[in-house]
Parts: structure tokens; sequence; C-alpha cells
């Protein structure tokens, strides 16, 4: 137990936790980022503080399954859906890899992002997937039709649902449109 010495004035003491505190609600490196012109795919939302969003990796994302906490998963772009970019794969430094999916297919990415940083802010959750999605993400996937054939069971596994996605600018594609809906405009992409 500390126990405090009832001789220093309480302002001195307060000057001394302020810095404490301040230090648990900096910016996160997804928002810093964006604050120094990184382009935001999705809706990103308030802001990002560390202390609020919890910030982890491919390797540790399963610590925050079902949660319910919004948080920064951050790496580098593996896979992206070569169809509509609407999902992508996120590799750690081990070699561990989170498939992403937009939320609702609210928003799509460049699909040539691959091998950039990456910060995603959403929810980790586990999932199974059927038979007839595995294929079609297999497909998106550029997988050959042998390796699409031989997907032949449902999969449970750890999917990072995104409200937003943020990259690097420069040298980013003009994300696909919805179907239906008019052509994608370069907003939001840096050239």
């Amino acid at each position: 137990m500390i126990r405090l010495s009832t001789s220093l004035p309480v302002s001195l003491l307060v000057a001394a936790a302020l810095p404490v505190l301040a230090a648990c609600s900096h910016a996160t490196r997804a928002q810093r980022d964006l604050e120094h012109g990184w382009v935001a795919f999705g809706q990103v939302g308030p802001e990002t503080v560390r202390g609020v969003d919890p910030e982890t990796t491919p390797e540790h994302v399963a610590d925050f399954v079902d949660s319910g906490k919004r948080v920064i998963l951050s790496g580098r772009v593996g896979q992206v859906c070569r169809t509509m970019g609407c999902w992508l794969d996120i590799c750690g430094r081990s070699g561990a890899t989170v498939r992403v999916m937009d939320r609702d297919h609210a928003f799509f990415i460049p699909r040539n992002a691959r091998g950039r940083k990456v910060h995603a802010i959403g929810y980790a959750t586990v999932r199974e997937q059927s038979v007839e999605v595995l294929k079609h993400l297999a497909m998106d996937a550029g997988k050959s039709q042998a390796e699409i054939d031989a997907i032949i069971a449902p999969e449970r596994t750890v999917l990072f649902i995104a409200d937003a996605v943020i990259l690097p600018p420069g040298g980013l594609e003009a994300p696909a449109a919805a179907p239906g809906s008019a052509p994608a405009a370069s907003e939001g992409v840096t050239q």
C-alpha cells in the first residue's frame, strides 16, 4: 500500500499525476498516420486513442475475439479481393494472417494495395464460413480451379470485420464501385 505524505501540496500531487494520465490517451499509430496523410477507406469514426482503442497485430488478434471492443489491427496487406476489393488479408511479422472483411460491403479498398503497411479499425470475431463462401473467396484471391475444388468443408476462422482500412498514399488505384452505383471516384486516393 502506498502512503501519501499529507505535507505535500495537492497541486504538486496533481502535477505529478498528469503526465502519467496523458500518456494513456495519446493517439494510436493509425491516428498519427491519418494525420500524416494516410488514406482512409470506410468510416474511421471518432479519433483513435490509446487506452480506448487497443492496438494489435495478427499474432494477438485472438485476444480480442468477440470482446465487443473496437480494435486497430496493423500489419502488411497480403491478399486482396481481386474482384471488388471487399476483403484483404493482414499479415504479421511472424507470418500470421487475419482475413479482414469490410462491414456490409460498405466500402472497397484498392486492389493494388498488396505489400503496403495497413491499419484496420473494427472488431474481431469467429465465424463459420460455408463451402460456398470459401470457394468464392478463393476465386476472388485468384486461386487455381484445383485449389477451389479442394474446398469441401466449412471452416471456423477468426475474421476481422472492419469499419475502415487505412493505407499510405501514393500509387493506389481508385476502389471499385459497388454494382449498380456510380463509378468510384478517386476521393480519398492520393496518387
